[in-house]
Protein backbone atom coordinates (compact mmCIF):
# COMPACT_ATOMS: atom_id res chain seq x y z
CA UNK A 1 0.00 0.00 0.00
CA UNK A 2 1.24 3.36 -1.15
CA UNK A 3 2.42 5.58 1.91
CA UNK A 4 -0.13 8.00 1.37
CA UNK A 5 -2.84 5.85 1.32
CA UNK A 6 -1.23 4.57 4.99
CA UNK A 7 -1.45 7.96 5.85
CA UNK A 8 -5.19 8.53 4.77
CA UNK A 9 -6.06 5.40 7.09
CA UNK A 10 -4.15 6.47 9.62
CA UNK A 11 -6.05 9.57 10.01
CA UNK A 12 -10.11 8.33 9.34
CA UNK A 13 -11.93 7.82 12.87
CA UNK A 14 -13.72 5.10 10.63
CA UNK A 15 -12.29 1.25 11.63
CA UNK A 16 -10.97 -0.12 7.94
CA UNK A 17 -9.82 -3.79 7.39
CA UNK A 18 -10.04 -6.53 5.05
CA UNK A 19 -13.34 -9.14 4.93
CA UNK A 20 -12.05 -12.25 3.99
CA UNK A 21 -14.44 -14.92 2.14
CA UNK A 22 -15.00 -16.84 5.70
CA UNK A 23 -16.31 -13.78 7.83
CA UNK A 24 -12.35 -12.77 8.92
CA UNK A 25 -11.13 -9.53 9.71
CA UNK A 26 -7.74 -8.01 8.75
CA UNK A 27 -7.49 -4.32 10.47
CA UNK A 28 -6.26 -1.56 8.32
CA UNK A 29 -6.17 0.92 10.90
CA UNK A 30 -6.02 1.95 14.06
CA UNK A 31 -9.64 2.95 14.54
CA UNK A 32 -10.49 -0.65 13.43
CA UNK A 33 -7.99 -2.30 16.24
CA UNK A 34 -10.08 -0.71 18.64
CA UNK A 35 -13.48 -1.99 17.31
CA UNK A 36 -12.07 -5.24 17.42
CA UNK A 37 -10.27 -4.66 20.79
CA UNK A 38 -13.51 -3.39 22.27
CA UNK A 39 -15.69 -6.64 21.10
CA UNK A 40 -13.15 -8.90 21.90
CA UNK A 41 -12.79 -11.00 25.06
CA UNK A 42 -10.12 -10.44 28.00
CA UNK A 43 -6.97 -12.18 25.93
CA UNK A 44 -7.71 -11.21 22.02
CA UNK A 45 -9.57 -9.34 19.91
CA UNK A 46 -12.63 -10.43 17.81
CA UNK A 47 -11.25 -11.49 14.85
CA UNK A 48 -14.10 -12.16 12.42
CA UNK A 49 -17.90 -10.77 11.63
CA UNK A 50 -19.45 -13.17 14.66
CA UNK A 51 -17.24 -11.72 17.06
CA UNK A 52 -18.62 -8.60 16.03
CA UNK A 53 -22.58 -10.08 16.61
CA UNK A 54 -22.88 -10.32 12.92
CA UNK A 55 -25.42 -12.94 11.89
CA UNK A 56 -25.65 -15.22 9.03
CA UNK A 57 -28.44 -13.38 7.73
CA UNK A 58 -26.79 -10.30 8.63
CA UNK A 59 -23.87 -11.05 7.04
CA UNK A 60 -25.65 -11.93 3.65
CA UNK A 61 -27.36 -8.42 3.89
CA UNK A 62 -23.80 -6.62 4.40
CA UNK A 63 -22.01 -8.07 1.41
CA UNK A 64 -24.91 -7.27 -0.93
CA UNK A 65 -24.31 -3.24 0.04
CA UNK A 66 -26.77 -2.86 2.56
CA UNK A 67 -25.50 -1.09 6.02
CA UNK A 68 -26.43 -3.09 9.45
CA UNK A 69 -25.91 -1.79 13.32
CA UNK A 70 -24.67 -3.47 16.15
CA UNK A 71 -24.27 -2.49 19.40
CA UNK A 72 -22.56 -3.26 22.87
CA UNK A 73 -22.32 -1.79 26.06
CA UNK A 74 -24.09 1.00 25.55
CA UNK A 75 -22.12 1.66 22.50
CA UNK A 76 -23.41 1.52 18.44
CA UNK A 77 -21.84 0.91 15.48
CA UNK A 78 -22.81 0.66 11.67
CA UNK A 79 -21.10 -1.90 9.56
CA UNK A 80 -20.84 -1.53 5.50
CA UNK A 81 -18.72 -3.46 3.07
CA UNK A 82 -16.99 -2.17 0.01
CA UNK A 83 -15.34 -3.84 -3.32
CA UNK A 84 -12.32 -1.99 -4.50
CA UNK A 85 -9.44 -2.78 -5.72
CA UNK A 86 -10.84 -6.77 -5.42
CA UNK A 87 -11.11 -6.82 -2.11
CA UNK A 88 -13.95 -6.60 0.27
CA UNK A 89 -13.10 -3.75 2.77
CA UNK A 90 -15.38 -4.10 5.84
CA UNK A 91 -16.03 0.07 7.32
CA UNK A 92 -17.22 0.59 10.78
CA UNK A 93 -18.35 4.18 11.97
CA UNK A 94 -19.47 4.70 15.96
CA UNK A 95 -23.06 5.59 15.79
CA UNK A 96 -23.40 6.24 19.49
CA UNK A 97 -24.30 10.13 19.64
CA UNK A 98 -26.45 9.55 16.15
CA UNK A 99 -28.72 7.00 18.33
CA UNK A 100 -28.56 9.00 21.46
CA UNK A 101 -29.75 12.00 19.36
CA UNK A 102 -32.48 10.40 18.05
CA UNK A 103 -33.33 8.68 21.01
CA UNK A 104 -34.08 12.32 22.85
CA UNK A 105 -35.57 13.14 19.85
CA UNK A 106 -38.01 10.37 20.72
CA UNK A 107 -38.31 11.06 24.61
CA UNK A 108 -38.86 14.79 23.92
CA UNK A 109 -42.22 13.92 22.04
CA UNK A 110 -43.00 11.53 24.31
CA UNK A 111 -42.34 13.89 27.02
CA UNK A 112 -44.47 16.42 25.48
CA UNK A 113 -47.76 14.19 24.48
CA UNK A 114 -47.45 13.38 28.25
CA UNK A 115 -47.29 16.73 29.38
CA UNK A 116 -50.27 17.59 27.16
CA UNK A 117 -52.38 14.36 29.11
CA UNK A 118 -51.35 15.44 32.37
CA UNK A 119 -52.57 18.65 31.39
CA UNK A 120 -55.79 17.54 30.17
CA UNK A 121 -56.33 15.07 33.78
CA UNK A 122 -54.86 18.26 35.96
CA UNK A 123 -57.73 20.16 34.26
CA UNK A 124 -60.27 17.68 34.63
CA UNK A 125 -59.41 17.46 38.26
CA UNK A 126 -59.49 21.00 38.96
CA UNK A 127 -62.88 21.17 37.38
CA UNK A 128 -63.88 18.49 40.09
CA UNK A 129 -62.24 20.83 43.06
CA UNK A 130 -64.37 24.06 41.75
CA UNK A 131 -67.64 21.79 42.26
CA UNK A 132 -66.53 20.97 45.68
CA UNK A 133 -66.13 24.75 46.43
CA UNK A 134 -69.45 25.40 45.17
CA UNK A 135 -71.16 22.42 47.23
CA UNK A 136 -69.36 23.92 49.94
CA UNK A 137 -70.80 27.40 49.26
CA UNK A 138 -73.89 26.12 48.93
CA UNK A 139 -74.02 23.77 52.75
CA UNK A 140 -72.44 26.96 54.33
CA UNK A 141 -75.70 29.00 55.31
CA UNK A 142 -77.46 25.24 56.38
CA UNK A 143 -75.05 24.52 58.26
CA UNK A 144 -76.15 25.08 62.59
CA UNK A 145 -73.58 23.41 63.98
CA UNK A 146 -70.49 25.53 64.41
CA UNK A 147 -68.31 22.52 63.80
CA UNK A 148 -69.46 21.87 60.78
CA UNK A 149 -69.48 25.53 59.60
CA UNK A 150 -65.90 25.66 60.52
CA UNK A 151 -65.31 21.70 58.73
CA UNK A 152 -66.81 23.62 55.43
CA UNK A 153 -64.98 26.50 55.89
CA UNK A 154 -61.87 24.71 55.97
CA UNK A 155 -62.64 22.44 53.07
CA UNK A 156 -63.37 25.55 51.26
CA UNK A 157 -59.87 26.67 51.56
CA UNK A 158 -58.13 23.58 51.29
CA UNK A 159 -59.75 23.01 48.09
CA UNK A 160 -59.07 26.82 46.67
CA UNK A 161 -55.54 26.08 47.66
CA UNK A 162 -55.33 22.93 45.67
CA UNK A 163 -57.09 24.26 42.82
CA UNK A 164 -54.94 27.32 42.70
CA UNK A 165 -51.49 25.14 42.58
CA UNK A 166 -53.56 22.93 39.81
CA UNK A 167 -54.25 25.61 37.58
CA UNK A 168 -50.48 27.01 37.95
CA UNK A 169 -49.79 23.21 36.94
CA UNK A 170 -51.68 22.85 33.96
CA UNK A 171 -50.19 25.93 32.58
CA UNK A 172 -47.21 24.88 32.96
CA UNK A 173 -48.10 21.18 31.35
CA UNK A 174 -49.97 22.87 28.83
CA UNK A 175 -47.32 24.84 27.33
CA UNK A 176 -43.94 26.12 26.69
CA UNK A 177 -41.84 29.04 28.66
CA UNK A 178 -43.60 32.59 26.76
CA UNK A 179 -40.29 33.86 25.50
CA UNK A 180 -37.10 31.87 26.75
CA UNK A 181 -33.70 33.39 26.17
CA UNK A 182 -30.11 34.07 26.66
CA UNK A 183 -30.82 36.70 30.06
CA UNK A 184 -28.30 38.25 31.96
CA UNK A 185 -28.19 37.40 35.52
CA UNK A 186 -27.80 40.67 36.68
CA UNK A 187 -30.72 41.86 35.07
CA UNK A 188 -33.35 39.85 36.45
CA UNK A 189 -32.16 39.56 40.04
CA UNK A 190 -31.69 43.59 39.71
CA UNK A 191 -35.69 43.59 38.55
CA UNK A 192 -36.92 41.09 41.19
CA UNK A 193 -35.53 42.94 44.10
CA UNK A 194 -36.42 46.46 42.64
CA UNK A 195 -40.01 44.84 42.57
CA UNK A 196 -40.50 43.17 46.15
CA UNK A 197 -38.30 46.27 47.93
CA UNK A 198 -41.87 48.35 48.92
CA UNK A 199 -43.27 45.20 50.21
CA UNK A 200 -39.81 44.19 52.31
CA UNK A 201 -39.75 47.50 53.56
CA UNK A 202 -43.07 47.41 54.67
CA UNK A 203 -41.87 44.69 57.02
CA UNK A 204 -38.57 46.74 57.86
CA UNK A 205 -36.31 45.05 55.79
CA UNK A 206 -34.37 46.20 53.50
CA UNK A 207 -32.16 43.19 51.15
CA UNK A 208 -28.50 44.33 50.65
CA UNK A 209 -27.80 43.35 46.97
CA UNK A 210 -24.46 41.75 45.94
CA UNK A 211 -22.11 42.18 42.90
CA UNK A 212 -24.09 39.65 40.74
CA UNK A 213 -21.48 37.96 38.20
CA UNK A 214 -21.74 38.76 34.20
CA UNK A 215 -23.48 35.18 33.08
CA UNK A 216 -26.48 34.31 30.75
CA UNK A 217 -28.90 31.80 31.61
CA UNK A 218 -31.71 30.70 29.01
CA UNK A 219 -34.55 31.78 30.80
CA UNK A 220 -37.87 33.81 30.22
CA UNK A 221 -37.20 36.58 32.13
CA UNK A 222 -40.55 37.40 33.50
CA UNK A 223 -41.16 34.09 35.10
CA UNK A 224 -37.21 34.51 36.27
CA UNK A 225 -38.16 37.57 37.90
CA UNK A 226 -41.27 36.25 39.44
CA UNK A 227 -40.00 33.28 40.73
CA UNK A 228 -37.03 35.32 42.47
CA UNK A 229 -39.57 37.68 43.73
CA UNK A 230 -41.62 34.69 45.02
CA UNK A 231 -38.72 33.38 47.28
CA UNK A 232 -38.03 37.29 48.53
CA UNK A 233 -41.33 37.24 49.96
CA UNK A 234 -41.12 34.07 51.37
CA UNK A 235 -38.41 35.06 53.11
CA UNK A 236 -39.48 38.54 54.24
CA UNK A 237 -42.76 36.06 55.71
CA UNK A 238 -39.93 34.45 57.87
CA UNK A 239 -39.88 37.42 60.27
CA UNK A 240 -36.05 38.15 59.15
CA UNK A 241 -34.10 40.40 60.77
CA UNK A 242 -31.61 41.11 57.42
CA UNK A 243 -31.81 39.71 53.93
CA UNK A 244 -28.58 39.67 51.68
CA UNK A 245 -28.95 38.83 47.97
CA UNK A 246 -25.57 37.41 46.35
CA UNK A 247 -24.84 35.50 43.38
CA UNK A 248 -22.23 33.49 41.58
CA UNK A 249 -21.01 30.90 38.97
CA UNK A 250 -20.33 27.60 40.26
CA UNK A 251 -19.33 23.78 38.83
CA UNK A 252 -22.46 21.82 41.22
CA UNK A 253 -23.69 18.71 40.65
CA UNK A 254 -26.64 18.05 39.63
CA UNK A 255 -29.21 15.22 37.91
CA UNK A 256 -26.71 12.33 36.88
CA UNK A 257 -24.02 13.55 39.24
CA UNK A 258 -21.62 15.25 36.85
CA UNK A 259 -20.47 19.16 37.67
CA UNK A 260 -21.96 21.55 35.22
CA UNK A 261 -21.76 25.35 35.13
CA UNK A 262 -24.27 27.06 36.99
CA UNK A 263 -25.67 30.55 37.61
CA UNK A 264 -26.27 30.43 41.57
CA UNK A 265 -28.46 32.97 42.96
CA UNK A 266 -28.76 32.93 47.34
CA UNK A 267 -31.18 34.68 49.65
CA UNK A 268 -29.84 34.91 52.78
CA UNK A 269 -31.75 36.10 56.06
CA UNK A 270 -31.38 35.39 59.68
CA UNK A 271 -34.95 34.85 60.86
CA UNK A 272 -36.87 34.98 64.34
CA UNK A 273 -39.23 32.20 62.92
CA UNK A 274 -36.45 29.31 61.98
CA UNK A 275 -39.98 27.00 62.55
CA UNK A 276 -41.52 28.33 59.13
CA UNK A 277 -38.19 28.09 57.36
CA UNK A 278 -37.64 24.47 58.44
CA UNK A 279 -40.89 24.13 57.26
CA UNK A 280 -40.27 25.03 53.83
CA UNK A 281 -36.98 23.88 53.06
CA UNK A 282 -38.22 20.57 54.05
CA UNK A 283 -41.05 20.52 51.52
CA UNK A 284 -38.71 22.10 49.38
CA UNK A 285 -36.61 18.94 49.32
CA UNK A 286 -39.82 16.94 48.14
CA UNK A 287 -41.19 16.04 51.84
CA UNK A 288 -44.92 15.57 52.24
CA UNK A 289 -47.19 18.03 52.77
CA UNK A 290 -46.86 20.54 50.14
CA UNK A 291 -50.49 21.06 48.77
CA UNK A 292 -51.70 21.26 52.55
CA UNK A 293 -48.96 23.96 53.09
CA UNK A 294 -50.09 26.48 50.41
CA UNK A 295 -51.23 29.36 52.03
CA UNK A 296 -49.75 29.26 55.83
CA UNK A 297 -46.50 31.52 56.63
CA UNK A 298 -43.90 31.53 54.28
CA UNK A 299 -45.47 29.04 51.29
CA UNK A 300 -47.65 30.68 49.22
CA UNK A 301 -49.14 28.83 46.13
CA UNK A 302 -46.74 31.06 44.06
CA UNK A 303 -43.60 29.72 45.66
CA UNK A 304 -44.77 26.26 45.11
CA UNK A 305 -45.37 26.46 41.93
CA UNK A 306 -42.21 28.17 41.43
CA UNK A 307 -40.00 25.27 42.82
CA UNK A 308 -41.64 23.09 39.70
CA UNK A 309 -41.09 25.69 37.33
CA UNK A 310 -37.19 25.74 38.72
CA UNK A 311 -36.67 22.15 37.96
CA UNK A 312 -38.66 22.06 34.97
CA UNK A 313 -36.30 24.48 33.76
CA UNK A 314 -32.85 22.60 34.45
CA UNK A 315 -32.49 24.41 37.60
CA UNK A 316 -33.90 24.07 41.39
CA UNK A 317 -34.92 25.69 44.19
CA UNK A 318 -33.09 24.81 47.41
CA UNK A 319 -34.25 25.50 51.13
CA UNK A 320 -31.48 25.48 53.88
CA UNK A 321 -31.65 26.39 57.62
CA UNK A 322 -28.63 26.57 59.49
CA UNK A 323 -28.60 28.22 63.07
CA UNK A 324 -30.93 31.29 62.27
CA UNK A 325 -29.87 31.46 59.08
CA UNK A 326 -32.34 30.22 56.30
CA UNK A 327 -31.29 30.04 53.23
CA UNK A 328 -33.29 29.96 49.53
CA UNK A 329 -30.83 28.83 46.83
CA UNK A 330 -32.17 29.39 43.14
CA UNK A 331 -29.78 27.21 40.09
CA UNK A 332 -29.62 27.89 36.64
CA UNK A 333 -27.14 26.42 33.77
CA UNK A 334 -25.33 29.01 32.89
CA UNK A 335 -24.84 30.04 29.16
CA UNK A 336 -20.97 30.24 28.09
Amino acid sequence: MPPASAELLAALDEGVGLLAADGGIVASNAAMRGVLAAWGGKDAPAADLRGLAVAADDEARLRAGEAIEVARGGQQWRLRCRAADGANWLIVDETTAAHRAASAVAELARLRLLGRSAGALVHDFNNMLNAAIGLATTLRPLAVDSADAQLLQDMTVGTQRGAQLLRSVARMLARSPRERRRTKLASVVADAVALAGKALLQRGVEPTLMEVPEVEIHVDPTECVQAIWHGLAAVADASPRSMRVDAEVAMIARGDGRPRRCARVRLVAPVAEPAVAVGIARLLDGGGGLLGAIGSPGMSAGLAVTCFAQRRLGGDLIGDVVGDDFTLTYLWPALA
